[in-house]
């Protein structure tokens, strides 16, 4: 009896060590409606399900979230794939493993009500990146303009107080994303001039990872990581959950943020573009949409003077882990 009561203390004990050495990974986001399906994935357990852990970190700035992967605080992250662009041509060593959705809407470029942007020529223009993610889509409707990035003094300021610098008429024209840009139309009397949504695809998002950290993940988590992100995204697509998938948006991915209300919520869910697997499968595979956005964003930073260092879809962007799960 003694002896059988070792034993079972003894395996106790081993599975206890095994458990206490698992690797928890760390994936960072902000709050975004295009990146809830981690959120989703963390509450419902997706990749618990995998036999992996998974923690989803939100921060309240994206450049915050550049600091922490490049400190090793976080191993995954979302981004605007033109940031990665940016952090790519400043010599960090970066990857894309998927293109996962779009700003279909949830980005807009506002002035005050009952002006025109050209008043602003060589004004200042607030945005909440200066990177090529988010001049890229300025350019795309200045350009109908007749006008470009050039014509602006480009501000970069954090979201919330961008929306709030607008508000008091420091700034007359800003770049912000939502809940922010919401909040400068309501209370300052804006006017959106252009959405994403108006340039479709100009403002692609993925999952990305440092190469440094990339490399002490085994291959086979990482496609475990992307299929609790897919299992996320096909739960989301279900009619049925929407009133929990409300629910977790309030709790999780705008924690910190009063409620917002049904209605707010999906109007925000609107103005994003979750992929779905096929959507997945023709964006990221080679020769793709995601590839052929990349080549764009090359072709505009060399006109405009910005390519601070040339460079080719594949050295950003490696497709292997995302089409090998998307063919389980």
């Amino acid at each position: 009896m003694n002896r059988k009561i070792f034993f079972i203390i003894t395996v106790f004990i081993l599975l206890l060590s095994v458990t206490a050495g698992a690797r928890t990974y760390k994936i960072a986001t902000v709050g975004w409606a295009g990146w809830s399906p981690l959120h989703v994935a963390e509450i419902n357990g997706f990749w618990k399900n995998y036999g992996i852990d998974v923690v989803v970190v939100n921060y309240d700035d994206p450049i915050i979230i550049l600091e922490a992967a490049k400190a090793g605080k976080i191993d995954l992250a979302m981004d605007m794939a033109g940031s990665l662009v940016g952090i790519f041509m400043s010599g960090e060593p970066v990857v894309a493993l998927a293109e996962t959705n779009w700003s279909h809407g949830g980005d807009k470029i506002i002035i005050q009500n009952g002006h025109t942007l050209d008043e602003y020529k060589n004004q200042p223009l607030g945005v909440f990146l200066n990177l090529p993610s988010s001049l890229f889509f300025l350019n795309c409707y200045l350009e109908t303009r007749d006008l470009g990035v050039a014509d602006f003094r480009i501000v970069e300021i954090h979201p919330d107080n961008l929306s709030a610098q607008f508000i008091a008429g420091r700034i007359p024209a800003i770049l912000n994303y939502e809940p922010w840009a919401a909040m400068a139309v309501e209370q300052g009397n804006g006017q959106v001039l252009a959405s994403s949504a108006d340039f479709p695809g100009c403002i692609p998002e993925c999952i990305w990872a440092y190469q440094q950290q990339l490399k002490t993940i085994p291959e086979e988590d990482i496609q475990h990581l992307l299929r609790g992100w897919l299992a996320a995204v096909d739960w989301i697509h279900q009619p049925e959950n929407q009133g929990a998938y409300f629910e977790i948006l309030n709790r999780r991915t705008f924690q910190g943020l009063p409620d917002y209300s049904q209605e707010k919520l999906a109007k925000m869910i609107r103005e994003v573009k979750i992929h779905t697997r096929a959507e997945l499968a023709h964006r990221n595979r080679t020769g793709g949409g995601f590839e052929a956005y990349l080549n764009r964003l090359r072709e505009f930073l060399k006109t405009t003077g910005r390519l601070e260092k040339n460079f080719q879809p594949t050295e950003i962007f490696n497709n292997r882990y995302i089409m090998a799960v998307l063919s389980d």
